[in-house]
């Protein structure tokens, strides 16, 4: 039997010997062959521009301001650019809530559980009494900070560090988020309210890391972390101990409740550079 060959066209087979080769998770290009370089990369520019906020807040005699908001709002416009080329925003985990099959809903009530203990808290100390233009300017930092730190740690970071394993990933987004908090000793706080932000960061990062590795969308991760930080905002006092064991069990129960029950085997659709 006679088998008719035809002759691939030099420019296609140019652009096959050219093509990037892919990681098994799909990403390509530099992030694929050096996804731990590039998380390094990712948390030096973030802290580089928490540092260089900082120092400019300082040089201008603005110390009473926040950094983040200085050093969060280009990050962000940085982010949008990358996530909207080449439309990068659904592979990083940018899909609507319809995407969460109505059962699996029942995962984030620990999450809501949080945000209502700190609400409560609010009501039993009280909330600042602030200006409308104040309140708005909470509403846009808790918004800012959700997008930008689910966006970096729930989205790239952890993504990236699938080609390392499930378990290598969740555990490294969640440790350099806890970590990243550190900077909060250079704003003047205290060593040890530090180091239980540390830790209750941690769980945070876990618990929304798991969520995002059995339902690879951000959007309530986004949610409950901007909920969170506005209503902590707008809290006069620090929470007692009792509303700070109850937040912590609430975590505690999330990371649990996700680790015992099981889920599909999931694969990375984050295919760009």
């Amino acid at each position: 039997m006679n088998i008719m060959r035809t002759k691939m066209p030099l420019w296609r087979r140019t652009m096959m010997n050219n093509a990037q080769p892919t990681s098994k998770h799909g990403l390509s290009g530099f992030t694929g062959r050096h996804p731990v370089l590039a998380v390094v990369l990712i948390e030096v520019i973030l802290f580089l521009s928490l540092f260089a906020a900082g120092a400019y807040l300082t040089i201008t005699e603005k110390t009473s301001h926040s950094p983040v908001p200085y050093a969060f709002v280009p990050i962000a416009i940085l982010l949008l650019l990358y996530l909207l080329t080449g439309k990068r925003y659904t592979r990083y985990g940018f899909r609507s809530f319809g995407s969460i099959p109505r059962k699996e809903l029942l995962f984030y009530l620990p999450l809501v559980a949080d945000v209502l203990l700190v609400i409560t808290n609010g009501l039993t100390n009280g909330f600042r009494e602030i200006s409308a233009l104040h309140w708005i300017g909470l509403l846009g930092l808790a918004l800012l900070v959700g997008f930008v730190e689910e966006t970096v740690y729930r989205g790239l970071i952890l993504n990236l560090m699938l080609q390392k394993g499930v378990r290598v990933a969740v555990l490294t987004s969640s440790l350099l988020f806890s970590l990243t908090h550190l900077l909060n000793l250079v704003g003047g706080q205290d060593l040890a309210a530090t180091l239980l932000q540390l830790a209750y960061a941690f769980l945070v990062g876990l618990s929304l890391a798991l969520l995002y590795i059995r339902h690879k969308t951000l959007l309530p991760l986004i949610a409950f972390h901007f909920l969170h930080n506005f209503t902590q905002f707008l809290v006069k006092e620090q929470a007692s101990v009792l509303f700070d064991s109850l937040v912590v069990a609430a975590l505690l129960v999330s990371c649990i409740w996700l680790l015992v029950q099981p889920h599909k085997e999931i694969t990375t659709t984050a295919t760009a550079a």
